[in-house]
Order: C-alpha cells, then structure tokens, then sequence
C-alpha cells in the first residue's frame, strides 16, 4: 500500500512540475520575469531562474537598473550555485522512502550494531558508537547556535560534553552528527558553512596531529537541498545510507531516504536539464534503480538481517572473578565491599585516563617545540609519568582487592 501511494504521489507531482514549468514559460513570455524566477526556482529550474532575473535587471530603466542589480545580483548568484549542483548531481541508487512523523523518525532507522546507534536527546539525536564508550550530540548553551559535543564513557560514567573542535560558522546551528567506523569521518547538519537552505549535510575528519576536524566540506545533490536535510548514515555492514529531509512535506513530516552508498562520487551522466532536475529533487525512486537490480529483495535481506539478530547483553566492563565467573556490570557483585572497591578502582582509572590524555598533549608539544619550550615542558612531564606509575599500581592493587573480597563473599554462600 506505501509503494502505491508513493508511486501515485510521485506521478501527481510530475504532473504538476510539468504544467508548472509550462506556467513558467509563460510569465517569462509576458516579462513578467520576477514571478517567473520565483516559479523556476520553486520546480529546481536554477539556471532559467537566473535567466528571469537578469532579465528583470536589463528590463530596467535608468537609474532603476542599478538599484535592482544591487538587490538582485545575490539571488542570481545563488541560483548559479544551485544550478552548479544539480549539474553535480551524485548517481544514487535509492531503495527506499518513507513518510513519518518529524517527532518520531528515528525508529525507522535500521542500523546493524556494527554501525552504532541513534537515542533520542530532547531537541537533539545522540550517536552512540559500536562500543558504546562515545556519544556524539548537537547541544545549545546559553542561547547560542547549536554545536556539536562528544562525551566519553570511563568506567561506568560518562565524562563532562567536550565541545568537539571543528571550525564553524558562528551564525549557523551545528547538529546531528554521525561518525563512521574509522572514528575518523564525520557527517552531521548544520544551517551555517555555506548551507543552500536550512540544514545541508556536511563532512569532515579529524585530524590527529591537530586534535581537530578539518574545515567542513558539504555534500552535493540529491543529499541537500533548499530545505532541511539532515542525519545522513552510512551502515558499511549493510551496505546502506540514509537520510531525512522536510522537501515537498507538510511542517509535521519528514520523509527518510535508503540508499546504496557510493564507493566515490559518481555524477550522473545525463545531459538532459529535466533528467538532472528531477534526479537533484528525488522526484522519482524509481528513476534512481538500475537496471536488472531488485532493490526491494536488497532490502528485505538487510532488514531480516537486522531484525534476526541476537539482543546485544549490556556491558558495561569486563573483570574476571575466576575461571568460571565474569562480571559485566556493577550489579553483578554480591559484596558490597568488593562493589566499593570496584568503584575505588574506577575512580582511579579515571585519573590514568585523564593523565594519559595530558601527557600525550605534553608529550607531543615536546616532540615540537624548541630548546626552551622543552625544558619548560620537562618540568611537567617528569613529575606526570611518576605519579602515573603511582596510579598504575593502586590501580592494580585494587583490582586485585575486589577480586579477592568477591571471591571471599562468594566461599561464605557455598
């Protein structure tokens, strides 16, 4: 019943484009160039929208051309961009589509365990990834623009957010971001960077001898649009993307995207104006398959493989008791002096953890600096590494403690 729909909405809507387009053509015939423009840009027509409005400039008398070049030159500028783009446009195979509520879209996002997973976090989504020991979330402070954060799970807790140190445009909100497996490549939403209309999808990576991500680069069409398009995935164990966007939807719904992900970009081939449109604006699925593939059979596999898979056993640590016992969380212990223990024990893996991550930025500075700013350094770093061989044996001690207070507690049952 969806794909009916679907297919019927699909051929209304060319339907439309087409007596539109024609509508167009004649607003351009009568000069009236400015309603012409706006019709244009409304069908993904850029370039004939860039057209009508230098038409509308050179239509001008006087004085009044100026005045109107100064208002009007940035709207054709834009419009070359997004014609720009939809000359761009990515060949994507796209498998499947589906209307839902706005309030209520993540669940039909069907990743596989590999590719980590999407929680609801108020006006935000937080990424959560296949260890579930980073967390990633677009966040609002003091009524600034959103930015994006990362939390880090030590032990049983997760640390304070850590604004994530990624240039941005101050003006524009940060939001909804996905990391791939390479815990290297980013993809999240922003209404800054360049957005051509609400929020476009942007990538980067992060760059480990910087400690930051690399200037945002945004991704072409079909992905953005003159609308909202945002939380763009990639699940590489399935083999499949998808993304949300508000285009041709009522204010209460969005429509979410399957797609076959590209190895690299591929632009599409076709030449034809109406071709490349209707491919930017996803006018058509099915216009997107190739030939001979089944795309629903393709589905199907990846959604039997998800929904068939084993419930994942919370983990929130592993601590060998014996050879026979394995304690994941902390209310497997039955002591509650080896559950305090344990909690000593964290508390100080915490402080490795954090003087670790001190070190590593002393260390690398040290490696970089001068002769000076190395013997400045060495004053820091001396003292961190003795007090780390400290931490590295109590932590141990420690352990070691919970080990045989557990294993006593458990002798007094038998």
């Amino acid at each position: 019943m969806r794909y009916c729909f679907i297919i019927l909405m699909l051929f209304t809507l060319k339907s439309l484009c087409a007596q539109s387009l024609k509508d167009a053509g004649s607003l351009f015939a009568a000069r009236k160039y400015i309603e012409a423009a706006e019709q244009y840009y409304a069908l993904g027509y850029y370039g004939k929208a860039a057209e009508s409005y230098r038409k509308h400039i050179d239509a001008q008398p006087g004085k009044r051309k100026a005045q109107e070049s100064e208002s009007i030159q940035p709207l054709i500028d834009r419009m070359e961009r997004l014609e720009r783009m939809v000359l761009r446009c990515e060949d994507i195979q796209i498998i499947d589509s589906i209307i839902v509520d706005k309030s209520d879209f993540l669940k039909n996002y069907l990743m596989s365990g590999e590719a980590g997973s999407l929680l609801p976090g108020g006006e935000s989504v937080i990424y959560e990834n296949e260890l579930k020991d980073r967390r990633f979330f677009g966040e609002k402070r003091d009524g600034q623009a959103s930015r994006l954060y990362q939390q880090i799970k030590i032990g049983s807790d997760w640390s304070e957010p850590q604004l994530l140190n990624i240039p941005v445009d101050s003006a524009g909100s940060d939001d909804f971001p996905f990391i791939m497996p390479d815990g290297l490549t980013m993809y999240f939403a922003s209404t800054g960077n360049g957005s051509i209309g609400g929020y476009d999808i942007f990538t980067s990576r992060y760059n480990l001898h910087s400690d930051s991500y690399l200037a945002p680069t945004p991704l072409g069409m079909p992905f953005n649009s003159v609308y909202n398009d945002y939380l763009y995935i990639i699940d590489e164990f399935n083999g499949i993307g998808y993304f949300t966007t508000d285009r041709f939807q009522p204010e209460d719904k969005v429509i979410i995207y399957a797609f076959i992900p590209n190895e690299s970009f591929k632009p599409l081939e076709s030449t034809e104006t109406g071709e490349l449109v209707s491919r930017s604006r996803i006018e058509s699925i099915r216009n997107t398959w190739k030939e001979g593939k089944d795309y629903h059979a393709i589905l199907s596999k990846i959604r039997e493989s998800i929904s068939n898979k084993p419930p994942v056993i919370k983990k929130d640590f592993t601590f060998v008791i014996n050879d026979n016992i394995i304690y994941h969380t902390l209310g497997d212990f039955e002591s509650d002096a080896a559950k305090k223990s344990w909690q000593t024990a964290e508390d100080t893996y915490k402080q490795i953890q954090l003087l670790e991550k001190q070190l590593d930025i002393k260390r690398r500075d040290y490696s970089l600096g001068n002769k000076s700013q190395k013997q400045a350094l060495e004053s820091h770093i001396i003292p961190a590494e003795t007090n780390l061989e400290k931490l590295y044996k109590q932590h141990s001690e420690k352990l070691k403690e919970t080990r045989n207070l557990e294993i006593r507690h458990l002798r007094t049952k038998q």
